[in-house]
C-alpha cells in the first residue's frame, strides 16, 4: 500500500516547518531554533552523534524526530505528529528511521522518556518493543506530568 507522505533525512531548509509542527504539538519539546540549527547542521562533531528525520505529505511536514546516539546507547529525543495527521503510521514510519539510523551508529539499545499522561504515545512505544524502566515524577511542565522512561533493545 502506498502512503501519502514519507520519510526522509530533515534538512536546514526543513527548519521553519519544523518549528511550526513543533509549536503546534503542545506535548513536543519546544526547542529554540538555535538548537535546530544545530541539529540540522549535520556537522560531523556534534557530540553526542544526532539524526534528525521528517515525514512529509502534500501538506508539508506531518512529523519529525530526533534521535542522538551516544557509545552503544541511543536516545530517541523527541517526535511528533501533527494532530491532524496521526494514527496514520507517521510515528511508527518516523521510529523505524530513528531506529535504523542508531543501529548504524552502533548503538544496541534505544531509550526515551515520555509524559505519563499519553496514553497514544505508550501505545506506539509498547507496539515498537520498548518496556517501562522507571518514573521521574513531576518531570514535565506546563502542564506538570511525570516522565516514563522506557528502553528497547535495537
Amino acid at each position: 500500500m502506498l502512503t501519502p507522505w514519507t520519510v526522509r533525512p530533515a534538512l536546514a531548509a526543513d527548519a521553519a516547518g519544523i518549528l511550526a509542527l513543533e509549536q503546534a504539538c503542545a506535548e513536543a519539546p519546544h526547542w529554540s531554533p538555535a538548537v535546530w540549527q544545530r541539529i540540522l547542521s549535520r556537522e560531523e562533531a556534534q557530540q553526542p552523534a544526532r539524526a534528525a528525520f521528517i515525514a512529509e505529505g502534500g501538506n508539508g511536514i506531518l512529523g519529525f524526530a530526533v534521535v542522538s546516539c551516544a557509545a552503544a546507547v541511543a536516545e530517541l529525543e523527541s517526535i511528533a505528529v501533527r494532530p491532524s495527521a496521526r494514527c496514520q503510521g507517521i510515528g511508527k514510519a518516523l521510529c523505524h528511521a530513528a531506529f535504523d539510523w542508531s543501529r548504524t551508529a552502533g548503538a544496541a539499545v534505544i531509550e526515551l522518556e515520555v509524559r505519563a499522561s499519553s496514553l497514544a504515545a505508550h501505545a506506539l512505544y509498547a507496539s515498537l518493543g520498548f518496556a517501562e524502566q522507571g518514573r521521574r515524577r513531576n518531570y514535565y511542565r506546563n502542564p506538570a506530568d511525570d516522565a516514563i522512561l522506557m528502553s528497547a533493545p535495537l
